[in-house]
């Protein structure tokens, strides 16, 4: 064992060393080309305003004014931790991040400019300058995301992680990483602690199995563990002295509340910190993106609610819209409408879930489902205060007392608004599919939120209700 362990080790230290020239690379290419962006930019504002009559300063004057804007971008990026590696973040929020950096960076130069005499200058010449450059960059990362996600691909600059634990943390730690090759990260395999057929060694063999194979990360997936034998474990892993440890508690199972790291007295502690949406001013922001957008919507959208509205009353007997009891933000009983998509003796049994190709359903039933059309109503919903456009889906009085009773933290849903679409549909959790699941989504959402995330998750619905439709029935 000794003679392995070696050349072993020899070959961490260059696969180490490959994975930090890589990131490394990759970083200073985004700084290169946010620097030449801006640049550019100016220079070619420059020169398509020049083309105008009107006298311009010299282009030295502008070309100071881009090194100003250029390290001004450069400072805003690194604080919206925008010089992480590619490919960390999701390319809408890169992309949102991006324009929101260049956009803020050009506005303090321009506050800048006006302490000095010589702030006379062309405001279009900036303002092409901020289009252009903020064009650019985000082109530029979006290239760059490729360019990563293509070299961890073919193997460059890959750590190989090994997941301690089979539980849901565990297999979901190995799909995540599975989906997403441009992080760098290759599943080396689980360590259980019985044989299983997907586990490469066992708890009691862990440090026999890292000095005979190179890891460069363990990620410990154990939340149920006893502390005593984890810090075991922890110490076999440390004692190899290669390996950088991670912990993967299963949060959701016990907090729900968001926390942040304080210290007192050099003591770590947890400090548990209100949800986003408790705060007013974060409500009043949602509020206004929802009467924005739900008001507009039922405006362009109203020439073909009245098309629907006519296909359900020419295909059926029965009202055009349904209504129903469902349960709000603080247990709020509200009454819901969509457009009838089943028989008037659908619930003649009782209530119960849609399924897949329902025979209940009317003749146009299915394709409004399928489609998502059948939700449209529910924007009145929105305007009038009861819902918001983003937030956990409603359920029936029923529903929410039975899964309340089944399912830990489920009433925690109701903290907040519901909404017609939310983080849980989005990621395909609709229908008649798994309500933990949900609920485990539906929490991210509530506890992470921001303007921005309900603004994507309403785009990626819109994506999805264009271009997918296998999801919903």
């Amino acid at each position: 064992m000794v003679h392995r362990t070696a050349p072993l080790k020899s070959a961490e230290r260059q696969s180490a060393w490959q994975n930090y020239r890589l990131d490394a690379f990759l970083i200073s290419l985004t700084i290169l080309w946010d620097s030449c962006s801006v640049a550019l930019a100016y220079v070619t504002a420059y020169q398509w305003r020049a083309l105008a009559p009107n006298t311009l300063f010299s282009l030295d004057f502008y070309w100071r004014l881009a090194q100003f804007s250029g390290v001004s971008t450069l400072a805003v990026f690194a604080v919206l931790g925008l010089y992480r590696l590619p490919g960390y973040q999701s390319r809408f929020d890169e992309t949102v991040k991006a324009f929101l950096g260049v956009t803020v960076a050009f506005t303090l130069v321009l506050a800048g400019a006006f302490f000095f005499r010589e702030a006379s200058f062309s405001r279009i010449v900036v303002a092409s300058a901020w289009v252009t450059a903020a064009f650019a960059i985000v082109l530029g990362r979006l290239l760059l995301q490729e360019l990563n996600r293509t070299l961890r691909q073919r193997g460059f600059g890959l750590r190989r992680v090994l997941v301690v634990g089979t539980g849901r943390s565990a297999l979901a730690l190995g799909e995540l990483l599975a989906k997403n090759s441009q992080w760098g990260l290759q599943l080396a395999g689980y360590v259980t602690e019985t044989d299983a057929p997907q586990a490469v060694a066992q708890l009691s063999t862990l440090g026999q199995y890292l000095q005979e194979n190179p890891v460069s990360e363990v990620w410990f997936a154990l939340p149920d563990w006893p502390r005593r034998e984890l810090l075991s474990l922890l110490q076999v892993v440390t004692a190899t002295g290669h390996s950088q440890v991670r912990l993967v508690p299963d949060i959701l199972e016990f907090v729900t509340a968001r926390m942040r790291v304080d210290t007192f007295g050099g003591t770590a502690l947890l400090t548990l910190q209100e949800t986003p949406l408790r705060l007013w001013y974060n409500r009043f922001l949602k509020r206004i993106l929802d009467v924005v957008l739900a008001g507009g919507g039922l405006i362009v959208a109203m020439p073909l609610l009245v098309v629907l509205a006519a296909l359900v009353k020419c295909t059926s007997a029965g009202p055009i819209f349904y209504s129903q009891e469902r349960i709000g933000r603080d247990g709020e009983v509200f009454g819901i409408h969509k457009f009838r998509t089943m028989r008037t003796d659908a619930e003649a049994q009782g209530p119960g879930w849609t399924t897949k190709d329902d025979p209940r359903r009317t003749p146009v039933g299915g394709f409004l489902r399928r489609s998502s059309l059948d939700e449209l109503p529910q924007l009145w919903n929105v305007l009038v205060g009861q819902m918001s456009l983003v937030g956990p889906r409603p359920e029936r009085p029923v529903y929410v007392e039975r899964f309340s009773q089944d399912i830990p933290k489920y009433f925690d849903r109701h903290l907040v608004k519901t909404g017609i679409t939310g983080w849980a549909q989005i990621h395909g959790l609709r229908g008649d599919t798994s309500i933990p699941e949900r609920v485990r989504y539906d929490l991210y959402y509530i506890e992470n939120w921001s303007l921005l995330l309900d603004i994507r998750i309403v785009l990626v619905t819109i994506w999805q209700v264009v271009f997918t439709t296998d999801d919903a029935y």
